[in-house]
């Protein structure tokens, strides 16, 4: 059982589509879509992430997502 990850572990390093605006600086919570699933989420970003906005899921708070922005390099 050592290679067991929680199913939210496993979304890290992923792309999603933000379902529900993300509000600025982890004041509220949005809703992003991962693998055909929707999940609550927050980003440390000071603007807002829209609806429709392709993110990075960089890491979680417990049960919430932590999405960046994905940029083009």
């Amino acid at each position: 059982m050592g290679d067991y990850r929680p199913a939210i572990d496993q979304l890290i390093g992923k792309v999603g589509v933000i379902v529900e605006t993300v509000p600025a600086d982890r004041s509220g919570r949005g809703i992003v879509k991962v693998g055909g699933q929707l999940w609550t989420c927050e980003t440390d970003e000071l603007t807002p992430i829209e609806k429709d906005a392709t993110v990075w899921i960089s890491g979680r708070n417990g049960v919430r997502l932590q999405v960046l922005s994905q940029y083009d390099p």
